[in-house]
């Protein structure tokens, strides 16, 4: 209750322990409302829709299809033509079979074939035709094994094309959207669809490539089989795609559990991160039982649908072997007892029998497990969606034109926030000011008075709604904005590094910059002696977003980043706040007297910060009041 000396206590806390607080709150938060997005997606749920796996499948395929290309014609080649030399390699097992017997029973027109081969080839006596017939048995085969590596890796080559030609199309989609589109996605979904999603479409394109081949082989031996004995092949044709039909709606159920699968990843995946963000407070509290608790639940919860799954296949492979075996005895018994086959006829269908079981059962198998995949497609579909923008073409794909010098101007900018639970949208309303070239602006004003607003609009990361940002009388939109954001450094007040040396950290703005630049950069970020001071110098390694560094080492290196850079305009966002005011006033002073002198505009609380600017500009509830 208000005014409670819980209350007390943790209004005294320091900012960090409440950010701890909320963090550990939101995961147990996000924990409860995953338990109920996973009852949601449960397997026994009546409401997910009978016609969405057929329906995202063939939105899959056409994909598939459209990627493919010329090299997907080239792979169903080679698909065909090692289908094809199955057939032949097993068609000569009759004559080789009649040989060996020594049954004297006509085969038709296979027998025609061999004893035009045997004219040819001189062969005469049945030990004669024996090694005629091995050997053409040895070539099929050993052009078989060509064919069929050569297709493999056609194969392969379109599963690996394919996968990462999704992950490029996340991240595209992620570099073309506008600014305010993606700061609003959760991490965790954008880690889950570049990681388990991505891979489990990998599987998606093996399934349907390894149903292709199964499929043409099937469709090989049947063909076959129906040129032996077509009323006896036909009855073994007919048992297992009745069977096949019958166990169709378990794709159904396959489809509901990879979509449970799916979100309880993604929720697991998100709610360790959030647990990330309060973990230092919930372990100085113990307070990790709770969460622990909860993850284990989720846990067994994924693993019971993952061993229902698994169960499932293993139930359709026994349901095939059994009707693999009783169709083979009952064609031993109608193929000799009402068909009177010969016996080379009867043993060479009961191996082409037998061997059609493996292509029919993968075919049953692989239609599941492509229902059980299928929802990681719709993952990346889903944020096409919402990333609508980024299907156009984003400004960064645009030749930057030249930028001529001159004033920033701001016209009369108006862009507000999407409003958050207490209803008021936030951001900047009809805003008009220029700042000249080579001025240091200080931008102040109380929190969300749209400080951070004005620094993003001025960095072009998202248009104003209304109004227009001009540099030098352009406004900032195609190649202008391309131009512009190669001009630019920003350094925002969480400053980010990469888990990579500081060398790496540093010249990944400027690659070509010499290790004098470099030493320049850091010097005038007051950070030269704390490189020297490392290990490994400008080799040593920060850590994940540089949490092997202090926050403040981290800002320095941010800006140092920032300066080797040798930008235009230099912003920075509450970008010393962690550095101590001498530190700051310092670097300031450093920056102020660069020639040439970039524009800086720095946002800042601190009137220390304040006072080495040449004019400061103050923005309240999204207006820009004086400056």
């Amino acid at each position: 209750m208000p005014g409670s000396p819980a209350e007390a206590r943790s209004a005294k806390a320091g900012p960090s322990k409440q950010q701890g607080r909320r963090s550990y709150a939101l995961c147990n938060d996000r924990l409860a409302r995953m338990k109920g997005s996973v009852v949601a997606m449960s397997p026994e749920n009546p409401e997910l829709l009978r016609g969405e796996v057929l329906a995202l499948g063939r939105r899959f395929l056409r994909d598939f299809a459209v990627f493919a290309g010329r090299r997907g014609a080239v792979a169903a080649l080679f698909i065909f033509l090692g289908a094809l030399l199955e057939g032949v390699s097993l068609a000569l097992l009759v004559p080789l079979i009649a040989i060996v017997t020594g049954s004297g029973a006509s085969f038709g027109a296979l027998e025609r074939a061999v004893s035009a081969l045997a004219a040819r080839t001189g062969a005469v006596t049945p030990f004669e035709k024996l090694a005629m017939l091995v050997a053409c048995f040895a070539a099929v085969m050993i052009l078989r094994a060509v064919v069929i590596a050569t297709r493999d890796a056609k194969v392969a080559a379109l599963q690996v094309g394919f996968t990462e030609a999704q992950r490029l199309r996340v991240a595209q989609a992620l570099a073309g959207a506008p600014w305010d589109k993606v700061v609003r996605l959760r991490h965790a979904r954008v880690t889950q669809l570049m990681s388990g999603d991505i891979q489990r479409i990998g599987m998606l394109v093996a399934i349907v490539l390894r149903t292709s081949v199964a499929a043409v082989m099937l469709a090989a031996q049947a063909a076959f089989a129906l040129l032996l004995a077509p009323a006896l092949a036909a009855i073994a044709i007919v048992l297992p795609l009745a069977a096949a039909i019958a166990l169709v709606p378990l794709a159904r159920r396959a489809h509901r559990l990879g979509a449970f699968v799916t979100q309880a990843n993604l929720s697991l995946l998100n709610s360790a991160a959030q647990f990330l963000g309060g973990l230092k407070f919930a372990m100085s509290q113990h307070l990790q039982a709770g969460f622990i608790a909860e993850f284990r639940q989720t846990l067994q919860d994924i693993a019971r649908r993952q061993l229902a799954f698994m169960r499932q296949q293993s139930n359709g492979r026994l349901a095939f072997a059994t009707l693999a075996g009783l169709a083979a005895g009952l064609l031993v018994l109608v193929g000799f007892g009402y068909f009177e086959l010969p016996a080379p006829t009867l043993i060479a269908l009961l191996i082409v029998v037998a061997r059609m079981s493996g292509p029919a059962q993968q075919i049953q198998q692989n239609v599941e497990l492509f229902a059980h995949a299928l929802p990681a497609y719709r993952a990346v579909t889903e944020l096409d969606r919402d990333l609508a923008a980024a299907l156009s073409p984003a400004p960064e794909s645009t030749t930057p034109a030249p930028l001529p010098d001159g004033p920033i101007a701001f016209e009369r900018v108006t862009f507000l926030h999407p409003a958050e639970s207490d209803g008021a949208p936030r951001g900047l309303r009809d805003v008009t000011l220029t700042i000249a070239p080579g001025t240091f602006v200080g931008v102040t004003g109380p929190s969300g008075g749209g400080k951070t607003t004005f620094a993003d609009l001025l960095a072009g990361l998202f248009p104003p709604q209304e109004g227009s940002v001009r540099v030098a009388g352009l406004p900032l939109q195609g190649a202008v904005l391309a131009a512009w954001r190669r001009a630019i450094a920003y350094v925002p007040q969480d400053a980010f590094l990469f888990h990579d040396s500081v060398r790496r950290n540093l010249s990944w703005v400027a690659p070509e910059a010499s290790e004098d630049a470099i030493w320049r950069a850091l010097a005038l970020a007051g950070a030269d002696d704390l490189v020297r001071r490392m290990e490994r110098g400008l080799d040593t390694v920060v850590g994940e977003r540089g949490v092997l560094v202090s926050g403040g080492e981290r800002q320095r290196l941010a800006i140092a980043r920032a300066v080797l850079r040798q930008p235009r305009v230099l912003v920075l966002d509450e970008a010393a706040s962690a550095i101590d005011v001498a530190g700051e006033r310092d670097i300031l002073a450093r920056l102020r007297a660069l020639v040439p002198r970039p524009t800086i505009v720095a946002v800042a609380h601190r009137a220390e910060s304040l006072a080495a600017c040449d004019r400061l500009l103050r923005f309240e509830d999204g207006r820009y009041v004086e400056g």
